[in-house]
């Protein structure tokens, strides 16, 4: 069924259409033909083909001839008529272009450059060949489009217009020798009237500065511009200034036994030395009455340290006396002068009156009260008033004198200054301030919390409530561990805040021994939360402070240098020459508690201890730990004696 039979000559054809079957063999693509122009290319020497199209590789086009056609064909002769093709040119198509049975392709107005045509066909079956035909095709741009063309019109420009700047040049030379000429000529006639205008100004200005230096030394800079801007000053009220009088003790007797110009360089080589200190210490000269000498902190600008800059030059005042009344004995001499020095911190107006022989000047029952505190003072001391006692106690050690009448005051407090505080002080005698005490000062004075009243506090609370028989665990150790805390951060450069949220947290790393023995810093920690916002702690530096209390914990594991600093504190005597004397302090304790039992047990118990302690700042690393590990081996060779 399905066959169809045809009668012939021969005999019968029989035809089954289900045995036709698709072509399996792709065609053979070459390119059979070049046009340029719709002309075709034929092959001659020195041609644009030397051979057949068809083995050709490649063809060279100059710019003119970017019209062309190229013709191709599938060598397959079934069917040929019905062979397909796509053509790409690689460099200018995008994509293929299927041009269904025609056999060839056309280009116009191809860019110079290089590309490749390459072309692919199928059979009458739509099967398509394998491998393409390709032909590179190079088109030549025309020489105005050339690297070489641009860069010799670059160079023939570069060389116009250097031409036109070396004839521009030339022109402007000639013209500049001309107008130096006469520039030089009026320059000349110029520099004699500015030399003369000059010096004219030079002694202007000596005059004037003579003037001023000589206003200065009478007045303070404020007073001065106000009275060149405005014509006068007004006086003004300081509501917190402080006023020194000092005078020179015995002066009269003394003054008898000179003549007066001895006495007046005496007189004057103390001033200049006066001078220098309080100008060192920001305070205002007033004047000198005799041997009476008298100036003011806090004025003419106002300031918060003006009491502790004041008692600080007075300090430094009488340790100068001090050092020339030692010289001056040394030499085998008597006549040395003692000085008395008053202050008093309270309210009071300063400024000038009058229009002749100007002075500046301070009037107010507060410069009243400094002269009184001068007189009652003594030889050689510093003696101020309660008010400016209230305002430097946290800063100088003080002695309290009684009272004394004041004229329309009533009675007021007297304290001798008699030095720095040892720990904020420089020097052995506690004259000069070291970088501790301006620490404290702008603690004091500029930031919201109150170290040294919190101190007190705390300080009172443990001396009141640690049970007595804490040998170690004393207010001596938390005074040593804040001590320490001070030197070590120091030598690890931490300073302002950080020093004393170090120093409130070495206050109370111990304070939990008021309530219970162990696990006390948890209580510790607790106490900083209720104590600390009296004294203008806030709750992140509160937060800091348990913190650094809980890291001092044994064993130690500080996270931060904070902590490193107050872990190694704690134990800082580990590495000290007093270690023994500590040690036997804690050993007393641990006996009262009965940690253990006798001398060998506190040898055992240190050994273990110091041989997994470790100390963690470079500080205590480079100073204390070879001494810790002496005393390490010390105690090791006291238990093989024993054993």
């Amino acid at each position: 069924m399905g066959e169809l039979m045809f009668g012939g000559i021969n005999g019968l054809n029989i035809f089954n259409p289900a045995n036709v079957k698709n072509n399996p063999f792709p065609p053979q693509i070459v390119i059979t033909e070049l046009k340029i122009f719709n002309k075709k290319v034929n092959i001659k020497n020195q041609s644009i083909l030397t051979s057949h199209i068809s083995y050709a590789k490649e063809i060279t086009l100059n710019h003119r001839q970017n019209n062309f056609s190229i013709e191709f064909a599938a060598l397959h002769y079934s069917s040929p008529q019905n062979n397909s093709y796509q053509y790409k040119m690689v460099g200018f198509d995008e994509d293929w272009i299927y041009a269904d049975k025609s056999r060839f392709a056309h280009y116009t107005n191809l860019d110079p450059g290089e590309y490749t045509f390459i072309v692919k066909g199928a059979n009458c079956d739509g099967l398509w060949s394998n491998t393409t035909a390709s032909l590179k095709v190079i088109i030549i741009p025309p020489f105005w489009k050339t690297w070489w063309f641009r860069i010799l019109m670059i160079l023939c420009l570069i060389g116009i217009v250097i031409g036109v700047i070396r004839a521009r040049i030339s022109i402007i030379r000639t013209q500049k020798e001309i107008l130096e000429d006469l520039v030089r000529k009026r320059t000349q006639e110029v520099t004699r009237q500015k030399e003369k205008i000059e010096q004219q100004k030079k002694e202007l200005e000596s005059e004037k500065d003579k003037a001023e230096n000589l206003l200065l030394n009478m007045l303070p800079q404020e007073t001065v511009d106000e009275l060149q801007n405005k014509g006068k000053a007004r006086p003004r009220n300081y509501r917190n200034a402080t006023v020194m009088f000092t005078d020179f003790s015995g002066f009269t007797k003394k003054a008898e036994k000179l003549r007066p110009r001895e006495l007046l360089e005496r007189l004057d080589r103390y001033f200049v030395m006066f001078d220098e200190i309080i100008e060192k210490h920001n305070v205002e000269k007033i004047k000198t009455i005799g041997d009476a000498y008298m100036c003011v902190g806090g004025i003419p600008v106002r300031n918060k340290s003006n009491p502790i800059d004041v008692v600080l030059a007075g300090l430094e005042i009488q340790h100068f006396l001090k050092k020339d009344k030692e010289k001056i004995i040394a030499e085998g001499k008597d006549d040395f002068w003692e000085l008395r020095i008053g202050i008093h911190t309270g309210e009071l107006i300063a400024g000038i009156i009058g229009i002749k022989r100007l002075a500046y000047d301070i009037w107010g029952d507060s410069v009243n009260i400094a002269n009184r505190m001068e007189m009652s003072g003594a030889a050689g001391r510093v003696n101020v008033s309660g008010k400016t006692f209230g305002l430097i106690q946290p800063f100088f050690d003080c002695t309290y004198r009684g009272k004394i009448m004041a004229k329309n005051k009533g009675e007021i407090d007297m304290y001798f200054v008699d030095r720095i505080k040892p720990e904020c002080s420089a020097d052995e005698d506690g004259y000069f301030p070291n970088e501790m005490f301006w620490d404290y000062v702008n603690l004091e004075l500029y930031s919201s919390i109150n170290y040294i009243k919190a101190e007190k506090h705390v300080v009172s609370m443990l001396e009141k409530e640690l049970p007595h028989d804490l040998h170690y665990h004393s207010i001596k150790h938390t005074k040593d561990v804040c001590k320490a805390v001070e030197r070590i951060a120091k030598s690890e450069n931490i300073d302002g805040e950080d020093l004393f949220l170090l120093k409130t947290a070495a206050l109370f790393h111990d304070a939990g021994f008021v309530k219970k023995y162990k696990d006390n810093e948890e209580i510790g920690a607790e106490l900083a939360e209720e104590i600390l916002p009296t004294y203008g702690y806030s709750k992140e530096q509160i937060q800091t402070i348990k913190r650094l209390i809980m890291a001092t914990k044994v064993p130690h594991h500080p996270v931060d240098i904070l902590e490193q600093v107050i872990c190694d504190a704690d134990l800082d005597y580990l590495g000290r020459n007093d270690f023994y004397e500590i040690g036997d302090s804690l050993k007393r304790e641990f006996l009262a508690n009965k940690i253990i039992a006798n001398d060998v047990e506190w040898n055992k118990l240190q050994v273990k201890f110091l041989s997994q302690h470790r100390y963690f700042t470079r500080f205590s690393i480079t100073v204390r730990q070879p001494n810790k590990l002496k005393h390490l081996e010390e105690i090791k060779e006291k238990l093989k004696e024993v054993s």
